[in-house]
C-alpha cells in the first residue's frame, strides 16, 4: 500500500472505552474522532478495539447501518469516517455522496472485504480518501489513518494511475468538446462580433472595447445591439451567460449555476 498526496441512516451507536491524549499535528484538538459507519458484527467490533488498542490517542464510535434511515449521532463530529463497504448500495456514487454529505468534513476512508481493482477505482471517484483492505496488517490501518489525517490520501499506486490516466482523458476530452461548441458559436458571428464579444467576456466597458478593436463607442453599440439580438438578450450580463451556455457540453449551464445556488441557500 503506497500513501500519496494525490439515506440511508443509522440507527443506534455505541462508543467503547478509551484513553485520549492530543498528538495530531494537523487538527487543532486534543484527539482524533473516528467513526465507524456499518454493521454491528464481528468486524467493525474487532475494527473499533484494534484501533483504540493502536492508539489511545482515537476516541472512536460505532453507528450501526440500517437499511431504512440515518440516525446520526447527536454527538459526534467526526475527524475520520469510515465506511464498511459491505453496506454500500448502489447507485454507488450516490449512496457514498449522501453519507458524506452528513460530515462533510471528515476524511473518508472505506474498509472491508471483497474490494476488487474497478470497485477501488470507482470509490476513489466518489472522492473519498482511501480504502483499507481486509488483508492489511494493525500498521498498515494506522499508516493509513494517520495518512488521511494528515490531508494525503490513502491509495495503491496502481489505482492512483489509472484514476490520473482517466482523469486526463476526460479533461481532454471535455476541453476538445469546448473548442469544437466555440467553433459552432463563432461560425454564426461575423468576424467584429467575435471581437466584441471576446472583449464583453472580459467584463470591459463600451469606452474601453471601443479602444482596444479600433471602433467609435457608437461603432461598438451597434455590434453589441447585433450581438444581443442573435443571442435573444437585451445586456451584456445576459450576454455573457448566453454566450457560455452555447459553448458548454452541459445544457443551460446558466440555468444549472442558478438551480445549484438557490439549493444552497436553502440548507
Amino acid at each position: 500500500m503506497t500513501a500519496t498526496n494525490a439515506s440511508s441512516v443509522m440507527k443506534e451507536s455505541y462508543t467503547a472505552p478509551q484513553d485520549v491524549a492530543g498528538i495530531s499535528n494537523r487538527l487543532s484538538i486534543d484527539r482524533i474522532r473516528i467513526l465507524i459507519i456499518g454493521r454491528r458484527d464481528f468486524s467493525v467490533d474487532g475494527l473499533a478495539s484494534m484501533l483504540e488498542a493502536r492508539d489511545s490517542n482515537y476516541l472512536v464510535t460505532c453507528t450501526e447501518f440500517d437499511n431504512a434511515s440515518i440516525a446520526k449521532p447527536a454527538t459526534v463530529e467526526p475527524d475520520v469516517l469510515l465506511i464498511q463497504n459491505e453496506i454500500l448500495r448502489e447507485p454507488l456514487e450516490h449512496f457514498i455522496h449522501s453519507l458524506i454529505g452528513e460530515y462533510p468534513d471528515a476524511r473518508v476512508l472505506v474498509f472491508g472485504k471483497n474490494m476488487d481493482d474497478d470497485h477501488l477505482y470507482r470509490l476513489v471517484r466518489t472522492g473519498i480518501h482511501g480504502y483499507i483492505k481486509e488483508r492489511m496488517s494493525g500498521d498498515d490501518i494506522k499508516h493509513a489513518l494517520d495518512c488521511v489525517i494528515d490531508g494525503n490520501t490513502w491509495i495503491e499506486r496502481h489505482i492512483l494511475e489509472r484514476f490520473i490516466s482517466t482523469q486526463h482523458d476526460f479533461d481532454a476530452a471535455l476541453e476538445s468538446q469546448f473548442y469544437s461548441k466555440i467553433e459552432q458559436l463563432c461560425s454564426n458571428l461575423t468576424k467584429r462580433e467575435t471581437e466584441i464579444l471576446c472583449e464583453v467576456v472580459k467584463g470591459l466597458a463600451i469606452k474601453q472595447i471601443a479602444e482596444k478593436v479600433h471602433l467609435s463607442h457608437q461603432g461598438v453599440k451597434m455590434h453589441l445591439a447585433k450581438l444581443f439580438r442573435k443571442f435573444k438578450v437585451s445586456n451584456r450580463n445576459q450576454l455573457i451567460l448566453a454566450a457560455f451556455d452555447e459553448m458548454s457540453p452541459a445544457e443551460d449551464l446558466s440555468l444549472l449555476l442558478h438551480n445549484g445556488l438557490k439549493k444552497k441557500l436553502q440548507l
